[in-house]
């Protein structure tokens, strides 16, 4: 058996370790990034014609052309060196896929897992893991960016309407 004194001692000198053990591991994740996410959802408005009368279907986000949906939807999750871009967008000509992919690469990360799902006949789901590599500066919100400008460049450069990512 043991005593009252030898089990209050133990159990100081393990709460002493636990405490040690959390300022330790306190400061090693103070050099981490904590959980960072950005969504881009394009809200529709109506343009007006010079007549006065609403464009039904033409609908365009603040400050970028109009495109006729409330499409892309980006959003980006970033911890620690982990990085989940999903995109819900419009299927517009070849090379979607491929232009997605190299602007996540020129972000200096590394892919890990990319998926991709056609969600309706005109729209697709690109979903890619990625990890951070030696360069990587950006935040989400800049993720976000650079992927809605190269789907706009994309979508300008293929106009032809084509189902093929």
């Amino acid at each position: 058996q043991m005593d009252k004194g030898t089990i209050l001692a133990d159990a100081t000198r393990y709460v002493k370790e636990l405490q040690e053990r959390v300022k330790y591991l306190e400061a090693a994740g103070g050099n981490r990034r904590s959980v960072e996410t950005v969504v881009l959802v394009r809200k529709p408005r109506c343009l007006v014609t010079p007549d006065g009368e609403a464009c039904p279907g033409f609908f365009s986000a603040a400050g970028t052309p109009a495109i006729g949906s409330q499409l892309p939807e980006i959003e980006a999750k970033l911890s620690e060196d982990n990085v989940m871009v999903r995109i819900h967008c419009e299927i517009n000509g070849k090379g979607l896929l491929a232009r997605v992919l190299a602007e996540v690469e020129e972000l200096h990360l590394r892919i890990v897992h990319n998926d991709v799902m056609p969600f309706t006949a005109s729209t697709v789901i690109i979903t890619t893991m990625a990890k951070v590599e030696e360069g990587f500066t950006v935040n989400t919100e800049e993720i976000v960016e650079r992927l809605n400008s190269a789907l706009y460049q994309h979508s300008s450069n293929n106009s032809s309407g084509s189902n093929n990512y």
